[in-house]
């Protein structure tokens, strides 16, 4: 039972809380799935890099180890310094490839790789002009070594970077890995906001189904909860004594006074009921219920019932007003075994009683 009129003012904090977890869980559902996405993307580049860097470098590593190994034999002959002519072009369009290539763009994009590769480039380029002189031993041995420097430093960056324990694999494994906790963290807060949410719904419900048994008035129980509690009273077969009021009086206060005296002398009949310590409840205008689990028709219970009617109700400064109260009885099981039939029972004897005491004036 709800007696505090205060309760009327959760459900906007209900619903307000509801609303902000709901915005928050979507924000983390989307987070998530922004995060498994860049978490695949991370994965794809990585392995798309891994293969491109695996075609590209073998391509040219087999053109610069080749000409590392014939540059020092070009004095021998005219065919070497060909061979050697030819396997500097190759490199050179292995270069380019690499460098210039769409296919290589995922590879040549990885941290430091376009700069070593630009400068590697550029050193082998400048070159070019004493390739002319290869047919003599010493600049053939020169321009050997050369090339033999420039192809180790591109051997010991490959190595560097392309085993599985390099600085860039390293880098990737991170992202990796934060991208993981990133991910667990936002699924566990998004948990939390499900289950919160979920938690205030049912608040929420709970809080709206009091209301809808609550009547707006008096903050008692209405007659859609007497009727849920007396079909669980007859599943229980537990013994039950029903009490229908209908105050006398009441019409005139309404009629002299107005609404909101009538209101005002409704809640004050509600607020005296509820004193007798029983399921107190509103079934109508200025109809009441109450119910009796001694399971007998009992002479205390209606003495109590009508020194609830006992005093006068103030209905203003120098107002008042004295009400009393016609009521009828039922007794379940002894008078009837069905709702219908008790409550008819007990609102023909409350007429009954109305119109005697009318009689009797």
């Amino acid at each position: 039972m709800i007696n505090n009129p205060s309760s009327t003012h959760i459900s906007p904090l209900l619903s307000r809380a509801k609303f902000l977890l709901l915005v928050l869980s979507v924000v983390l559902i989307v987070a998530n799935l922004y995060l498994l996405t860049a978490t695949r993307h991370l994965a794809d580049s990585y392995s798309a890099r891994q293969n491109q860097a695996t075609w590209f470098l073998f391509q040219l590593t087999k053109e610069f180890s080749e000409l590392s190994a014939i540059t020092p034999f070009s004095p021998q002959s005219p065919e070497y310094q060909n061979q050697t002519l030819l396997k500097y072009e190759l490199t050179w369009s292995r270069f380019d490839l690499l460098l210039n290539s769409k296919e290589a763009d995922s590879f040549i994009r990885l941290p430091g790789a376009k700069s070593f590769f630009e400068t590697l480039f550029t050193n082998f380029k400048q070159l070019e002009p004493e390739l002319e002189l290869i047919d003599h031993p010493y600049y053939a041995d020169k321009v050997g070594q050369r090339i033999s420097n420039l192809y180790m430093s591109m051997i010991q960056y490959i190595n560097t970077n392309f085993r599985i324990q390099s600085p860039l694999y390293q880098e990737q494994m991170k992202q990796a890995e934060m991208l993981h906790h990133a991910q667990v963290a936002l699924l566990i807060l998004l948990i939390i906001s499900a289950t919160l949410a979920g938690y205030i719904i049912h608040l929420e419900a709970k809080h709206h189904r009091a209301l809808s048994l609550t009547d707006s008035l008096t903050k008692i129980r209405n007659r859609l909860a007497l009727f849920n509690d007396l079909n669980k009273h007859l599943l229980e077969q537990k013994r039950f004594t029903i009490y229908l009021l209908d105050l006398n009086g009441f019409k005139q206060v309404n009629d002299k006074h107005g609404h909101q005296a009538g209101d005002k002398v409704l809640r004050e009949v509600a607020g005296r009921l509820r004193q007798l310590r029983l399921p107190c409840y509103r079934i109508g205008g200025d109809e009441f219920a109450l119910l009796d689990f001694s399971g007998t028709k009992s002479d205390v219970v209606l003495a109590r019932i009508h020194s609830c009617f006992g005093q006068k109700i103030s209905i203003d400064r120098d107002k008042e007003a004295l009400l009393t109260t016609s009521i009828g009885i039922a007794t379940y099981p002894q008078d009837a075994t069905q709702i219908n039939q008790l409550l008819s029972i007990a609102d023909s004897e409350m007429y009954r009683m109305k119109f005697e005491e009318k009689q009797a004036l």
